[in-house]
């Protein structure tokens, strides 16, 4: 028998270390298969069935009758595989701040998961651009923030104030805004209301967009006469607008939990870790990363 050296990897080590890669792929592999099925529109009609709509979610009970929650939506909402590592972030740093502007707000669920953190009398501003699902998003909030002021703004973060082209995926995860040029002539100032969206046939804008009302980050808070916030975003690329575009607009910013999206700003492509490092750069510190979401904080200056 011959004894490998000591030191030097034999045969059976040589073969294990190049299993380990394979092995880890699998085991990937096998975890996506799972949450597929457990996802799967079957899956969510079981549970839509068996809880008669009520689905608690890390600690909070979603009514989820509302149309635009997807039999594979409610699954995961069940299996807590919805926004997991950023909703954990949400119970785990979110504390009873006065005010948190949460940008992307979706289907609520994220909104009342940070409304169930917040003392009496704070302030929640939910912004979202997705037209299908801002309309509803008072209703589905308002359950959860009797102790509150909310306030829901339907519109899109953008470069700059002024309509911009928004593409509506199959998926609310897929949504998001075209590119960050205009759809119509701008004004100076942002709008205080938001005007109603046109169809994608108004615009000419292909199949799936439509044309909503865009602001800057700084001009909705100066808007709304915010001053220090926590921020909340899942903007799917367009927290470039402000991390790289405007860092001033977080100068009142305390805590923030931000996904990170690759995306295309200024004319090129920039990364996550680009934009996390932009934000370390404006005197944010890490506190968690998992992934693409990471949860930042700062001293008051």
């Amino acid at each position: 028998m011959t004894v490998p050296r000591r030191g030097r990897p034999g045969p059976a080590d040589r073969t294990g270390a190049a299993d380990r890669p394979s092995r880890a792929g699998l085991l990937l592999r096998a975890k996506i298969s799972t949450a597929g099925l457990l996802t799967s529109p079957a899956a969510g009609a079981v549970v839509g069935a068996a809880t008669r709509n009520r689905i608690r979610n890390h600690g909070v009970r979603f009514d989820v009758t509302d149309p635009v929650f997807t039999p594979r939506q409610r699954a995961a909402l069940f299996w807590r595989l919805y926004e997991t590592a950023e909703i954990r972030m949400i119970h785990r740093y979110v504390g009873p701040a006065g005010t948190v502007v949460e940008l992307g707000a979706s289907l609520g669920v994220t909104g009342a998961h940070i409304a169930s953190r917040l003392a009496p009398g704070s302030r929640l501003v939910c912004v979202e651009a997705n037209p299908d699902l801002a309309a509803g998003l008072r209703r589905r909030l308002e359950p959860h923030t009797a102790h509150l002021t909310l306030d829901v703004a339907a519109l899109a973060i953008s470069e700059r104030p002024g309509p911009v082209l928004f593409d509506i995926a199959a998926t609310t995860l897929g949504s998001r805004l075209r590119d960050t040029t205009p759809a119509a002539p701008t004004t100076a100032t942002a709008p205080t209301t938001a005007s109603a969206p046109t169809t994608a046939s108004d615009n000419a804008a292909g199949p799936g967009a439509v044309a909503v009302p865009g602001v800057t980050l700084r001009h909705l808070l100066a808007d709304r006469r915010i001053d220090a916030f926590d921020l909340i975003s899942d903007i799917e690329g367009a927290e470039a607008s402000f991390l790289l575009g405007d860092p001033g607009a977080l100068d009142g910013c305390r805590l923030a939990v931000i996904e990170l999206h690759d995306t295309v700003f200024a004319g090129r492509r920039v990364t996550t870790d680009e934009l996390l490092a932009a934000a370390c750069g404006l005197g944010f510190r890490v506190l968690h990363r998992h992934g693409v979401v990471a949860a930042l904080t700062r001293d008051p200056t």
